[in-house]
């Protein structure tokens, strides 16, 4: 066609050249925020929610951010992946309630308070406290809300569900109740995670692993006179001699050494006694090479062994402590590395704690919470348990029970929220029971009835339950839901009592205020508030009781949203899905499980989505201290959120997803493409009126087959879309627009619809199937590019977009399963694409400078005659001519040939000219046009 630059001006006035408003440039951080007010002020997701209510529901349930701090970039990932996935449903006719909700108690936003305000934990009142984190929580909210609204999400964000809420945490301590009553709560002696910074028990999803150093100790357990002859015997060997015996252990924890009271061996494993010069070591045999390579020494010589179980029962003395250590049996001793003998401490090791109770161990703990040894601990009390490791092993260099000393790289746990290292400490806290009820058996029953994406997402779940320990749910801080226990003033009995429980959770409900103080009831008042009548303490029968003052895991508040906002809130239960990223398998996906099949039975979700973390553009992880991290607000003002919403569909989210300046200009690249079609599409339409639409099966053989290829698109796209295969939504529709739109059908239509007759049927009718591609792309786009999408859909003629005032008003369009019919019609739009592409990439002259000759095998040849022009058209050319050909099969051939006759001088197709005395420069056709101009 030609250009505007390029055409007489009496010419380029009779020509249909695209109209419209849609600016060229997005602008998208200046006009984003102009259409998230847009947006609530017209209501536009209640208004689809309320149409949709006699629909069947659809729910995707809400895992809870922390209210503590700006949003970054992994937050963006999550909160657009559910919007995306909302937004399917909402316009495909579901009634699709999404509940965004928050959780605000915790560590997290404790500690965000005491650093914000400059308050000590040891010293501040508790109710002082815990109207300060409520503060805190409240404004953090609100600013992550008015964040998320930012990036073009819909849902219920005036009501959020909040963990504070008075109906809230009575439904947390309701479900406590109902756990107790079913004999799956207790109060025990455990080993459990520490964290001595701040002071509180964990669970093990507040874990993470890190690389660290540790000292590695090689020691000697000595044993006495009568030890040593009663080992040697079991180990077959004479024990005439004098040499002193040791059991040589290993621990990369020196601290721990003074709560030791066992050495473990593995029961199967061989273990012999070797002569190192004048001393008698027993270790692994299988670690003895590696062992005594790591201090010098005459060579080791093997004087006889036997196997763990033998030498169980065995005892030796402790290093430094007055006391024997029982040589004890366990299973999970590991014989890749240190001696095969397990240096075992009940009261700092989950394993340790286990076996302490199979052989009946004493269980020390001379550590207090803040990480500092007790009396009981002798010469190390008052000692920083970390700073102890030096001195400890100094003292048993000097008594000469340390054989090696080394550093040791290893993965070790630290605190989630703190970054610290943890410790075992055994202390009595409160445990969900997972092996009561056979509460363990029934959610691995549970698991394959659940759809995961990835599939992977199944085994990962089942293994986290299969080596979930007993959960501790019960913290030592302030901020939190309180756990309604009592203690029994005559024998200090700790216990959990379902009224008590229950009638907390009324007082809640009763007495609470809508700004989050319900729980702090359980500070101000009185014990006798809680207490149904004539209770009496389940060990001694007493009846004066004191409040505990421990909170539950956070974990446990938030996997209890099921019961609390899905039942509270009229939605279906179980939800539909749930969707978060791949480390709430040991996190929120878990503990909903936990507490859903525990309470009801069953899962509380039908599907469970997950997706890998976001990272730089080298892979590695995002911090501020590095320089590559990305805020969610400053990537929106810096390329607008549509451009990150089509990042997040352009990689496959199931892995690691990467994120950098050069990926983000790629993809801004594209959305240009997408915007620009948009565009071309609005303007190429703009003249139409509802009454000149044409009929389907009305329209020009090539406009039908174009909208056939459209069906085939819509069908992927919601395919893709409610299988959560967002990178195919992307890869589909990036190849639809360059290889469908930009460079055939859009392509083929510039001669029709430019300089073709203004209200000619043929235009209409290439209008018309414009149209229904440029709603549809409306609809499919929306979920992902919802900020675009609305846009362009408000530059759609008011007649056309027939009162949809949004682009969220319109029906998502399903496309169809192709039958024959459409498959055969489908093939044949692929051909003439071919045919196009061919003629496109043939050298010598140019479009409209051509004429075509076409063979094609009889079949095929009557199939392309019925397109009449049209199949000139597609290959852009002035001319053409169809041949049959009995040699030829599937495929056609072409042969290019210069067009004869001249170049018109407003279609630019070589035709004959001249036949108009007025218009001599001018074909027929245009020459027709133009008359009626004059």
């Amino acid at each position: 066609m030609p250009s505007n630059d390029t055409i007489t001006t009496d010419y380029r006035s009779t020509l249909n050249l695209p109209v419209t408003d849609f600016p060229m440039r997005a602008s998208l951080p200046k006009s984003e925020p102009e259409r998230v007010a847009w947006w609530r002020e017209h209501q536009v997701y209640e208004r689809r929610l309320a149409a949709n209510a006699r629909n069947p529901q659809w729910i995707l349930h809400d895992g809870p951010p922390y209210a503590n701090g700006e949003l970054h970039m992994g937050h963006f990932v999550n909160r657009v992946l559910k919007d995306i996935y909302v937004k399917v449903h909402l316009l495909d006719g579901a009634e699709a309630i999404f509940v965004p909700g928050w959780d605000m108690h915790g560590l997290p936003i404790e500690f965000e308070t005491l650093k914000h305000l400059g308050l000590d934990f040891h010293r501040v009142d508790p109710i002082e406290l815990r109207a300060r984190c409520r503060e805190r929580a409240i404004h953090w909210l609100n600013i992550q809300r008015e964040t998320i609204l930012r990036m073009g999400v819909l849902g219920d964000y005036d009501h959020p569900y909040r963990t504070i809420d008075k109906e809230f945490e009575a439904t947390i301590v309701d479900t406590l109740g109902d756990l107790a009553e079913a004999g799956q709560l207790y109060k025990g002696l455990r080993a459990t995670l520490w964290c001595i910074k701040d002071e509180t028990a964990l669970a093990e999803a507040e874990i993470e692993y890190k690389d660290s150093i540790s000292p590695s100790l090689y020691v000697r357990f000595s044993a006495t006179d009568e030890q040593r002859a009663e080992l040697l015997r079991r180990s077959g060997v004479d024990a005439s001699g004098d040499e002193p015996l040791s059991v040589l252990i290993w621990t990369t924890t020196p601290w721990t050494l003074p709560a030791n009271v066992a050495i473990a061996l593995k029961p199967e494993a061989s273990y012999g006694v070797y002569r190192r010069g004048a001393e008698l070591l027993l270790v692994a045999d299988n670690r003895a090479d590696d062992v005594f390579r790591r201090a010098p020494g005459p060579p080791a010589e093997r004087i006889g062994g036997a196997a763990g179980t033998v030498l169980v029962g065995a005892r030796v003395r402790h290093p430094f402590a007055e006391r024997d250590s029982l040589l004890v049996g366990a299973d999970y001793v590991e014989l890749d590395t240190g001696t095969g003998a397990v240096h075992t401490a009940p009261g700092h090791g989950a394993d340790d704690f286990e076996t302490g109770v199979r052989f009946g161990l004493p269980v020390l703990n001379p550590v207090d919470g803040t990480g500092h040894f007790t009396s009981e601990a002798g010469p190390y009390a008052g000692l920083a348990i970390f700073d102890a490791n030096e001195v400890i092993s100094a003292d048993l260099e000097a008594s000469g029970h340390l054989f090696a000393h080394e550093r040791y790289e290893h993965s070790y746990p630290h605190c989630w929220r703190c970054k610290n290292p943890v410790i075992f400490r055994a202390t009595s806290q409160w445990f969900i029971a997972m092996d009561v009820n056979r509460l363990r058996k029934r959610i691995e029953d549970k698991i394959p009835h659940v759809a995961w994406t990835p599939k992977w997402g199944e085994t990962r779940m089942m293994q986290m339950i299969e080596n979930h320990p007993e959960w501790c749910v019960s913290r030592q801080r302030t901020w939190g839901t309180p756990i309604p226990a009592l203690r029994c003033t005559s024998c200090d009995h700790a216990f959990l009592d379902p009224d008590v429980a229950h009638r907390a959770a009324a007082v809640f409900r009763e007495r609470g205020r809508d700004d989050g103080n319900a729980s702090d009831l359980w500070w101000t008042e009185p014990v006798e508030t809680f207490l149904p009548e004539h209770l009496v303490c389940p060990q001694c029968s007493g009846t004066a009781f004191e409040k505990e003052m421990n909170i539950v895991d956070i974990w446990f508040e938030s996997g209890v949203t099921h019961r609390a906002v899905l039942r509270q809130r009229g939605m279906h239960w179980p939800a539909d899905v749930v969707l978060e990223g791949g480390d709430q398998y040991r996190g929120w996906f878990r503990s909903s499980l936990v507490t859903a099949v525990a309470t009801a039975g069953a899962p509380p979700y039908k599907s469970v989505v997950s997706y890998g973390w976001v990272v730089d553009g080298e892979g590695r992880a995002m911090h501020k201290s590095t320089g590559n991290y990305i805020g969610a607000v400053d990537g929106m003002q810096t390329y607008g959120a549509d451009v990150l919403r089509l990042w997040i569909s352009s990689v496959d989210n199931t892995t690691d997803m990467r994120i950098g300046e050069p990926l983000l200009k790629a993809i801004g690249s594209v959305y240009r493409n997408l915007r620009n079609r948009l565009r071309m599409l609005l303007g190429l339409v703009s003249d139409l009126e509802p009454a000149q639409l044409v009929p389907r099966e009305r329209l020009e053989p090539i406009d039908r087959l174009a909208l056939v290829r459209l069906d085939d698109l819509a069908h992927q796209l919601v395919q893709h879309y409610k299988n959560y295969r967002l990178h195919d939504v992307y890869l589909a529709l990036v190849d639809y627009d360059t290889s469908d739109l930009s460079s055939f059908y859009v392509d083929l239509l510039k001669d029709p619809m430019y300089s073709g007759a203004r209200d000619g049927a043929r235009r209409r009718s290439a209008q018309t199937a414009l149209v229904h591609i440029l709603e549809s792309l409306c609809a499919l786009l929306a979920p992902l590019l919802s900020f675009t999408a609305e846009e362009a859909w408000q530059y759609v003629p008011e007649g056309l977009r027939a009162g949809r005032a949004s682009v969220f008003d319109l029906q998502l369009p399903r496309g169809s399963e192709r039958g024959a019919s459409e498959n055969a019609d489908l093939a044949l739009y692929e051909m003439l694409k071919r045919m196009r592409s061919n003629v496109a990439a043939s050298e010598g002259p140019r479009d409209f400078q051509l004429q075509a000759r076409v063979f094609a095998a009889p079949p095929l040849a009557a199939k392309l005659r019925r397109l009449g022009d049209n199949l000139r058209e597609a290959l852009v050319v002035s001319a053409l001519t169809l041949h049959d050909d009995t040699a030829l099969g599937d495929e056609p051939r072409v042969e290019l040939l210069a067009a004869e006759g001249g170049k018109c001088a407003r279609c630019w197709k070589t035709l004959s000219l001249g036949s108009d005395p007025i218009h001599p420069t001018l074909c027929a056709p245009c020459s027709a046009i133009v008359r009626t101009f004059d």
